[in-house]
């Protein structure tokens, strides 16, 4: 047998007044970090990076301004990571003329919010569009992402080149090849 109506919503009030606040504590751990959501307006400020499903820790990142001098420059990272998250080890690979210094943190304790702040020292050795790749583990899932670094004059042109002025016609060649042979 049912219940008449009127306590059945009576029960969904009560139910709904003992969960609402409840509900402002679970917004709270889904914040993330104020750094990470500030905006960009000056040289010291953090860009969050895009999160992917399942990350458990949110990085925000502040890159020197391109372009780059050669030599020693630093990246900053800034790390949330979710409840449980106590530690987090960092592990760097680069692509083109870049060198992490020995000095870079590999493991980071996070603080009672959960947070940490650490520099990566880098070394630029030539000029170009450099790579950071930081491979991030926290209780035993991986997750990685990359910073761009431009050095020189070079790396901050515009890479694709227009066609010389023929009406905004694109010239291509006359014949294709196609698994090894010609088109026909």
């Amino acid at each position: 047998m049912r219940p008449p109506l009127n306590i059945a919503a009576a029960r969904l009030a009560i139910l709904l007044a003992a969960a609402l606040p409840i509900l402002p504590a679970c917004a709270h751990e889904a914040r993330q970090a104020p750094a990470a959501t500030a905006p960009a307006t000056g040289a010291n400020a953090f860009v969050a990076r895009p999160g992917k499903p399942g990350d458990l820790v949110a990085v925000s990142v502040r890159a020197p301004s391109a372009p780059l001098a050669t030599g020693p420059a630093s990246v900053g990272l800034s790390l949330r990571g979710s409840p449980g998250v106590t530690q987090v080890e960092l592990k760097y690979g680069v692509e083109g003329a870049l060198r992490v210094d020995a000095a870079s943190p590999t493991v980071v304790p996070l603080d009672a919010q959960r947070r940490a702040v650490v520099e990566v020292p880098v070394t630029v050795l030539g000029t170009g569009v450099h790579y950071l790749n930081v491979y991030v583990t926290a209780n035993g899932r991986h997750s990685a992402f990359s910073v761009r670094l431009d050095a020189g004059q070079a790396a901050t042109r515009n890479r694709k080149q227009s066609a010389p002025d023929q009406g905004d016609f694109v010239v291509l060649p006359a014949q294709e090849t196609r698994s090894g042979g010609t088109a026909q």
